[in-house]
């Protein structure tokens, strides 16, 4: 029996970031990493096509782009360039992997129009692909089980499971799907308690995220810090049922549970026909602002408060995403190369999805859901000044999120009265 591959990916500490610039960079860096990983960056560029990027850097300008099968740097601007003008500070974040052109779009830090996001996820993909060789590329990869047979993506897993399974089934498909581990006589007390916790929010509180619906209804969509607001919650983060899970899924690595301070866990309100604001939050992955190399993997553990499913708005994956970098402007559409998996949940159940796994929230057109989210991470590195998977500045892009972008609106919404 092979023993259970590590999800600890760090290769980078805070303590070791400098100031880097592109001269620097471009004139020794980039050459080392294109001799390490050229190879996988050049197979994600030919595989997405993306406009050449250009980087000014105070008035220091150098186009990348693909160029006879070779990824080659040259000055000025290239024919047809997506230009990004960045701050020094910026390109050292970016070259270190710090911040990805994602982040700063998102974060309002990039002049450069939305039409052009595609190619900057595009290259933050390939970008990753080069500085830490994590492949865009797979059409290779099998997902498999202990056995060496296909991994049954469907399968659901109790707390009488053996452990291994179910670690190995995480590290392989990236996600795993828990069923029969929390009362669901629970999950009606924790429903209630939203109930009585949502009026203590309001818009701007700091703890609070909120979507405007179809007829014009604020709606409280996110309530953070929540165990403020539910006993019963405390006693499931807190019991014996918990800390095998944690045993469960770290297997060889250790996995540290958040602790019951600050936001220590999310109560998600899934209204319907959201027209404005972040409710669903399309595909991504966790670690898409930035540091993967710095934080990854951390698990992230969903609760099934009702039932989620078709109709109902549910979590949907991309088993083997964090295995093969495909960007998430391209899952779920035609020119996707990993298929996505719907995972839908009766109340009690459990979802997680390690930080590198492509995953979205599907909006409900039925029935309203509640889901809370909290999550296990790896423990910062003995003598280093590692922070976890958040910098303070991709805190605050992810915080205001809220304020600067919006999904698009829920089917319910689009839909004539």
């Amino acid at each position: 029996m092979d023993a259970l591959r590590s999800i600890d990916r760090r290769t980078r500490d805070d303590a070791d970031t400098l100031e880097v610039g592109p001269e620097e960079f471009f004139a020794s860096t980039f050459g080392e990493l294109l001799d390490r990983h050229g190879e996988l960056a050049v197979a994600a560029l030919e595989r997405l096509g993306p406009r050449p990027l250009a980087l000014d850097v105070a008035g220091d300008v150098r186009s990348v782009r693909l160029s006879s099968g070779r990824v080659v740097v040259e000055p000025g601007v290239a024919d047809g360039a997506v230009v990004v003008d960045l701050t020094p500070e910026l390109f050292s974040a970016l070259a270190q992997q710090q911040q990805s052109l994602c982040a700063m779009f998102v974060g309002g830090l990039l002049r450069t129009g939305a039409r052009y996001y595609d190619d900057l996820i595009a290259w933050d993909a390939a970008w990753l692909a080069l500085l830490e060789g994590w492949p865009v590329v797979g059409d290779d990869l099998e997902l498999l089980d202990r056995d060496g047979a296909p991994l049954d993506l469907g399968r659901r897993f109790s707390p009488d499971d053996d452990p291994e399974e179910i670690g190995h089934f995480l590290r392989e498909a990236g996600f795993v799907h828990l069923a029969g581990w929390l009362d669901p006589g629970a999950m009606d007390a924790i429903a209630a308690d939203v109930e009585r916790a949502l009026p203590g929010y309001s818009p701007g509180d700091g703890r609070s995220w909120w979507a405007t619906t179809a007829d014009g209804t604020e709606r409280c969509v996110r309530l953070q810090r929540f165990q403020e607001c539910s006993p019963t919650t405390v006693e499931i983060l807190t019991g014996e049922l918990w800390e095998q899970l944690r045993r469960t899924l770290a297997g060889p690595d250790e996995l540290v549970a958040r602790p019951l301070t600050g936001n220590a866990i999310e109560a998600l309100v899934k209204p319907l026909a959201v027209a404005k604001g972040i409710s669903d939050v399309p595909w991504h992955r966790d670690c898409n602002l930035g540091r993967h190399a710095y934080g990854c993997c951390s698990t992230t553990v969903g609760i099934s408060v009702t039932d989620g499913g078709e109709g109902r708005g549910q979590l949907r994956v991309v088993p083997g995403s964090h295995r093969v970098l495909m960007p998430s402007s391209v899952a779920g559409t035609s020119r996707a190369w990993l298929e996505a998996l719907p995972l839908p949940t009766r109340k009690g159940d459990l979802t997680v999805h390690l930080s590198c796994t492509l995953h979205e929230a599907q909006p409900p057109t039925l029935d309203e859901r509640i889901v809370m989210y909290t999550g296990f991470g790896l423990p910062d590195r003995a003598g280093k000044a590692a922070r976890g998977t958040d910098s303070d500045a991709i805190a605050s892009i992810r915080e205001n999120v809220q304020y600067t972008t919006s999904q698009a609106p829920s089917p319910l919404a689009a839909r004539p009265s």
